[in-house]
């Protein structure tokens, strides 16, 4: 019974909004908005195809497991394991990897059998809660949630792989060049490699995003999201920037798409969207058909334990603007992706870039 830092925060979680069940809605700036509109009734996480269904009634919790009744939880119990819980997260230090927490084994077999809160891995969705809308007097079943914690490394919102890779054509580079470039193995060879092209008056221009399946999700977004992001990932290196939110008035200068009055306006708009589609529905590897599985929004597990939400239901432009304002690119493996390697192909020289986004805490 070991998990990581962001498994057992899950397990927080669950154990916190069993205990409050108001939600607190908060704005970009993580300031309390609303803690009145929506109350947890209930919550269902999946583990092993299993559905596990937490139904609180006052006092007691009861634990369905496909439907049917396997044990019984005192709120007291609750209380008292989820401070356990948050201690001894608190205490491990970040980067040990999986790690025990004995005096969650009681608990932790009463509510899954001892299992992990795991969501599919085609899934954005950690959670889900069944939920009384106070705002419309209804109650909304299996509001899906994205969990993020602060209590370990800031969590990945789009991972690397080959779906995640963009391809630039290059001109005006000579043969002795790309062999300079290509040998080029400094601490920031990536920066180096890009400022070397410069120095040489490279012609650098998108070409495509090598793979069919993420490039037609990026376009069912925007049509010229995949050009817009290729933009921001090269002013990446060119600028020494990571933040997303500070790369936007960079991209918006270059203005690539021409737009016409206040570009920035146009940037972040696309910019925005594509944030929200990855935290609440799309996955580069998989066709997507524009709807989101995570309906509700992220569930934010703070250092001190706080729950906060960031809602996708009636605050969706907080939730947007968190995403602008705290994260930023990520460079993963340059080896693994061959990033800055020129390479010819039909008669062309092109290098790859790879997309990773990360948040910033």
């Amino acid at each position: 019974m070991q998990f990581n830092r962001g498994e057992w925060s899950e397990l927080y979680a669950l154990l916190e909004l069993l205990d409050n069940q108001d939600l607190k809605i908060v704005d970009d700036n993580l300031e309390i908005i609303d803690d009145s509109t929506f109350r947890v009734i209930g919550l269902y996480v999946q583990n092993n195809n299993n559905e596990y269904y937490f139904d609180i009634k006052g006092i007691n919790v009861d634990v369905l497991k496909n439907n049917k009744v396997i044990s019984n939880v005192k709120k007291t119990e609750i209380q008292k394991y989820k401070e356990v819980l948050l201690e001894k997260i608190i205490k491990e230090l970040p980067g040990n990897g999986s790690f025990p927490i004995q005096e969650m084994k009681y608990i932790l077999e009463k509510l899954t059998e001892g299992n992990k809160i795991k969501s599919s891995s085609t899934s954005k969705e950690d959670i889900s809660a069944k939920l009384k809308d106070n705002k419309l007097n209804t109650i909304v079943n299996k509001v899906g949630y994205s969990i993020k914690s602060s209590l370990g490394s800031p969590a990945t919102l789009l991972n690397a792989s080959n779906n995640t890779n963009f391809k630039y054509l290059i001109k005006g580079l000579s043969a002795e060049d790309i062999e300079k470039v290509n040998n080029i193995n400094t601490n920031t060879k990536l920066v180096d490699r890009l400022k070397y092209m410069k120095d040489k008056n490279a012609e650098i221009k998108f070409d495509e995003v090598i793979s069919s399946t993420m490039s037609q999700n990026l376009q069912m977004i925007d049509s010229r999201l995949p050009e817009i992001l290729a933009d921001l990932l090269l002013a990446s290196y060119e600028a020494r920037e990571k933040n997303i939110g500070k790369l936007l008035h960079y991209v918006s200068e270059n203005n690539i798409l021409n737009y016409t009055g206040n570009s920035e306006m146009y940037y972040k708009k696309k910019i925005g969207d594509f944030l929200l589609a990855v935290t609440l529905g799309m996955m580069p590897g998989v066709i997507w058909n524009g709807e989101y599985d995570v309906t509700g929004g992220i569930i934010l597990v703070e250092n001190d334990g706080k729950i906060l939400v960031l809602d996708a239901i009636y605050y969706k432009e907080y939730l947007v603007k968190y995403l602008i304002k705290n994260t930023k690119l990520e460079s993963p493996s340059s080896s693994r992706y061959k990033m800055f390697d020129i390479y010819p192909d039909k008669g062309e020289n092109y290098f790859n870039l790879n997309l990773q986004i990360r948040f910033i805490k």
